[in-house]
């Protein structure tokens, strides 16, 4: 007789729990009277009550072997005693970047391809990661703002750049090519550049959106050194892997003679200043704000 078949099925299911008492988790009441407020934390406290069953008159299709449960990302709010473990910047950070769904595909190989299975640690890591990314997208771009209208109230002077909060960040020696024009320009690549990272996996089109998401990554990995928590080791220079065809934009940070510079212009594709917005070939078409007419020729 042949036996009957059996499916396996592992299900991950995201909970938001609203605690009204928070600190009640910690003195103890009703099931939580036999818990030590001690050694755990409210975070703790609450998992303990959560209990996974069967629906009546279902035992017979379903059996439940294994649940683990673990908190991924927590922010407590209106407690009177000490705030509990995870109601820290990095909560808010990881908050954020359940919104970055872009580069979920970037981070697969960083966590060995399985978000779903993926233990609640190595979960939150990579949310964390997002959200790093993202709030560093937000603050570059806010902050290209300010230099624009920084750049615009000193049309004469050719030294304001260095007062700027992002475009000072940029190789210095083009650093006469930067005034409003091109600050409006790069503004507009970035934003293309973070809307991307929150939408589909897209090669940045030109040198300029590269070296915006240079910048946005650099303020990712300001951030994440004033973060508590461990991340996994080289997470940005696997980003730097993932999102870049190549690093070539690094050589433009680097001191630049005559010589060099006749290099970079000669290069494939061509990294001189006049070659920014050109779009590199077979590459989907920037914004037309951020984009110059010439197109590079395709190598046969």
């Amino acid at each position: 007789m042949a036996s009957d078949p059996r499916y396996r099925a592992a299900v991950r299911i995201d909970l938001d729990l609203v605690c009204a008492n928070p600190d009640e988790l910690l003195s103890g009441t009703d099931d939580a009277s036999r818990m030590s407020a001690s050694s755990l934390t409210a975070e703790d406290a609450l998992l303990s009550l959560i209990r996974v069953s069967v629906a009546p008159g279902s035992e017979g299709l379903v059996e439940i072997e294994s649940t683990s449960t673990s908190i991924v990302d927590s922010e407590w709010e209106g407690t009177s005693g000490s705030i509990p473990d995870g109601s820290s910047d990095t909560a808010r950070v990881a908050r954020a970047g359940a919104r970055l769904a872009g580069i979920d595909w970037a981070l697969d190989e960083l966590f060995d391809g399985s978000s779903g299975g993926a233990l609640a640690s190595e979960l939150r890591q990579r949310t964390v990661i997002k959200g790093l990314v993202w709030n560093a997208s937000v603050m570059v771009v806010d902050c290209l703002f300010d230099d624009v209208r920084q750049l615009t109230d000193a049309p004469e002077d050719r030294s304001a750049w260095r007062e700027t909060h992002v475009i000072s960040q940029l190789p210095p020696q083009y650093a006469t090519n930067y005034d409003r024009a091109f600050a409006q320009k790069f503004l507009a690549a970035t934003i293309e550049v973070t809307s991307r990272l929150s939408a589909s996996p897209v090669y940045p089109p030109t040198v300029a959106h590269e070296l915006a998401l240079k910048l946005v990554l650099d303020e990712a990995e300001r951030s994440a050194e004033r973060l508590s928590g461990e991340l996994p080791e080289g997470w940005r220079g696997h980003l730097d892997t993932v999102l870049f065809q190549d690093l070539d934009v690094e050589s433009l940070f680097a001191d630049q003679d005559a010589t060099t510079k006749r290099d970079a212009a000669a290069a494939t594709p061509p990294l001189d200043f006049a070659s920014w917005f050109i779009p590199y070939a077979h590459a989907p078409a920037p914004a037309p704000y951020a984009s110059d007419d010439i197109k590079e020729p395709v190598r046969r």
